[in-house]
């Protein structure tokens, strides 16, 4: 298992995600017009239909606040994550 330093640089001091409940799910814009949201993390974008670069799904909150695959796997144990089921 791959172990995530503090000195990460995608650690910037997301504390309100701590023991989040997530859920895993195809991108939704937070309101209609908006066109995508960022991970929390490594801002890599999410957009409802495929584009370079982008994730049409991955995790959110309650909040809308959307978390990449590649994040959540790095960080659940970090952020002590409960998955919504």
């Amino acid at each position: 298992m791959k172990t995530i330093a503090n000195e990460d640089w995608r650690l910037q001091g997301q504390d309100w995600l701590r023991e989040e409940m997530l859920r895993f799910q195809p991108y939704r814009p937070a309101k209609a017009g908006s066109e995508h949201d960022h991970c929390e993390f490594c801002w890599q974008p999410f957009h409802s239909r495929p584009a370079p670069g982008a994730a049409i799904e991955g995790w959110v909150t309650s909040e809308r606040r959307w978390i990449c695959d590649g994040c959540y796997e790095d960080f659940k144990l970090m952020f002590d994550w409960v998955v919504e089921t």
